[in-house]
């Protein structure tokens, strides 16, 4: 087995591999990897669909759990503001029963309509979360 090898064969051949290694070293090959991320996602941060690669992925990702968590803050106040809205008619329907109740002592049957209107009340106005946890 005698092999002649040219040196210049062997100095070119190296030269193309050296050149090719050097260009494959300043690519990136997560930019070919496309990500199949759910739509919603892509539409949140303003990605066209299709064109989400891994390269671009953890910046999306920190981009979605920050809209994320900041519309449910903004979600969290506005229910909070809301049942706190709610206790407020709650307690005004409540003095409002309390005085229909005395009231209701001096007509005859007054006992029987106002246990009527309480029970209906009761039905339409449940009792607010005055301590909601938190997790």
């Amino acid at each position: 087995m005698n092999m002649n090898l040219n040196p210049k064969a062997i100095a070119i051949v190296a030269g193309i591999g050296v050149c090719g290694m050097v260009a494959l070293q300043a690519c990136d090959l997560r930019s070919f990897v496309k990500v199949d991320a759910p739509k919603a996602v892509l539409e949140t941060v303003d990605i066209p669909e299709g064109t989400l690669t891994l390269d671009e992925a953890e910046a999306v990702r920190e981009d979605w759990v920050f809209w994320v968590e900041s519309n449910t803050k903004r979600f969290d106040a506005a229910v909070d503001k809301s049942e706190q809205t709610y206790a407020v008619i709650h307690q005004i329907v409540s003095i409002g029963l309390d005085t229909a109740g005395q009231a209701s002592n001096s007509i005859p049957y007054g006992g029987i309509l106002f246990g009527a209107l309480t029970g209906l009340t009761g039905l339409m106005l449940p009792t607010p979360k005055f301590s909601r946890k938190k997790e």
